[in-house]
């Protein structure tokens, strides 16, 4: 049995800066993302949350989760997925996740509380507990309560903070997680990738598949390859290739600064980075901001660089961007609903529970109207059958 770990992907995001072609980059990472695991033939992809990036996306992230996801779909690849703090409403609304189960596309392990369960996938069965984004005192409730599944094979999922990563804020430590009673961890929240073991137990973040600023800017971004099928559990790392770099440069004087960009062989990026500088020396009093910004403004209207940002003491943080590529025109979240379920009843229903998932008694209404209605069970039926 094999499984692809990935965590992070945050559709929808434009970070930094709200550039278009930025949002562009976290659909087409995460296209890459469902491509390794079709070609490595994995029975199932882990999500281990923030699959959005917000808890309501625009029709783009929409479109081209769909897009990307049926993929998997008809590759016979199970989706499973549990939320993150981004795809979590802040009132009683529905977690936007719950659209891709709601269109047969995914399998929502937990979007509120934890939850234990046996899956059959196309090598066998596998027994999963998964444990949502919860505050630190929620999480540390939860894993009281959590059971391991009665399954030969069983795998953690969970979005939360180790105590380990030495991060504010951070909900649970290694002997709590109850590791022992799985063969494999799979965790989200953490940005970048970070792997151990406990009780001999595999305890891994994948990292995000996009870099959301400088921060997390590390030169690679990864997926996890898990092999469930001997008793010691294989993790593989498959290096992805469609991320957005950036280069990061601290320095001391404006001439450090011409010489580092001197060296830089931009012919080399699939895409032009993102530029990050901070300068910090003693010789401050010397350098013309100013100065410093036309030029990496050049380097920008050039194409060389999608955008920049300068740090120096005494001056509030700037950024300038390049002219924007117009995303590709992509259909309205009504017309992707429409022409995924191929059914203009079935499709009303799903878009009214998307459009008034705020209000948790016409959600309730609806759902009694689905049960009551036998010639559109009877559909439902069909369409499942087909999927």
């Amino acid at each position: 049995m094999q499984l692809l770990h990935v965590s992070d992907t945050h559709l929808g995001s434009s970070r930094p800066y709200k550039l278009r072609e930025r949002e562009l980059d976290f659909y087409e990472v995460f296209d890459e993302v469902v491509e390794v695991a079709i070609r490595e033939r994995v029975d199932a992809v882990l999500h281990c949350g923030d699959f959005f990036d917000e808890p309501r996306p625009n029709p783009q992230a929409y479109y081209y989760a769909f897009k990307s996801l049926r993929k998997l779909k008809d590759a016979g690849i199970e989706f499973l997925v549990v939320a993150g703090q981004h795809d979590q409403p802040k009132t009683s609304a529905l977690s936007p996740i719950k659209v891709l189960e709601e269109v047969g596309l995914a399998k929502v392990l937990a979007t509120d509380r934890p939850t234990t369960k046996v899956f059959n996938i196309r090598s066998g069965e596998l027994g999963i507990t998964a444990i949502p984004y919860a505050d630190p005192q929620a999480m540390q409730e939860y894993i009281k309560n959590v059971r391991k599944p009665e399954s030969g094979r069983r795998v953690l999922m969970a979005h939360l903070l180790l105590k380990e990563l030495n991060i504010p804020n951070a909900h649970l430590s290694l002997p709590e997680l109850k590791c022992a009673d799985y063969h494999y961890v799979a965790l989200g929240d953490y940005h970048s990738r970070y792997e151990t073991t406990y009780d001999g137990v595999p305890v891994v973040y994948p990292g995000s598949t996009e870099a959301l600023d400088y921060l997390e800017s590390s030169n690679e971004r990864f997926v996890a390859i898990v092999d469930l099928s001997t008793t010691n559990v294989l993790v593989n790392w498959v290096r992805l290739s469609k991320f957005r770099r950036w280069l990061v440069f601290n320095v001391e004087s404006y001439n450090e600064l011409l010489k580092l960009l001197g060296r830089v062989n931009y012919s080399e990026f699939a895409k032009p980075p993102i530029l990050y500088v901070r300068i910090s020396g003693k010789d401050l009093m010397n350098i013309n901001p100013r100065t410093v910004s036309e030029y990496l403004r050049g380097l920008r209207d050039s194409g060389k660089i999608i955008a920049y940002r300068l740090e120096t003491p005494g001056v509030s943080e700037d950024f300038e961007e390049g002219p924007h590529e117009e995303l590709p025109p992509a259909p309205t979240l009504d017309s992707v609903v429409h022409s995924l379920l191929k059914d203009s009843k079935i499709a009303e229903y799903i878009l009214n529970i998307i459009k008034n998932c705020d209000d948790e008694g016409y959600v309730e209404t609806l759902i009694t109207a689905l049960v009551n209605d036998q010639e559109l069970i009877n559909k439902l039926e069909r369409l499942v059958r087909s999927k």
